[in-house]
């Protein structure tokens, strides 16, 4: 008689999360969500993924308030470009850091505490139109 015993290893993970700030100034959005927003998210995150946290925050509250868009990331981020439209005013900053480029940089991980300002607005010109990525 033979026996076969297994035994698994489980790697066990800790997710450290790190403390966002998002102010949002978009008169449609903040009527639905408010203005400032305190964000955990992993520790790898980055600008878009940000982004996508508040529009999991959105949609669970109803239909993307904006229209002709889908998302918040649809209606920022260029998808076939990977850069933020015209549009979008967009800077962050942190305590040890008077500012980060996530505009020119949307993959740069972002440190605790950061505090990002989102706004969209017509001082840069016209909207440029919002693309989908199908």
């Amino acid at each position: 008689m033979v026996f076969i015993v297994a035994v698994f290893f489980y790697k066990v993970r800790i997710l450290s999360l790190k403390e966002v700030t998002l102010v949002l100034r978009d008169p449609d959005i903040n009527r639905m969500i408010g203005s400032e927003l305190e964000l955990s998210l992993d520790e790898k995150a980055n600008i878009l993924d940000v982004i996508k946290r508040v529009d999991e925050i959105i949609l669970a509250k109803g239909e993307f308030p904006v229209k002709g868009c889908k998302s918040l990331l649809h209606l920022t981020f260029h998808p076939l470009e990977k850069r933020f439209y015209k549009h979008v005013a967009l800077t962050a900053y942190s305590q040890s850091e008077r500012f980060l480029d996530v505009r020119a940089n949307p993959d740069l991980t972002l440190p605790d505490g950061v505090v990002v300002v989102l706004a969209l607005t017509v001082c840069a010109g016209e909207w440029e139109e919002v693309v989908d990525a199908e």
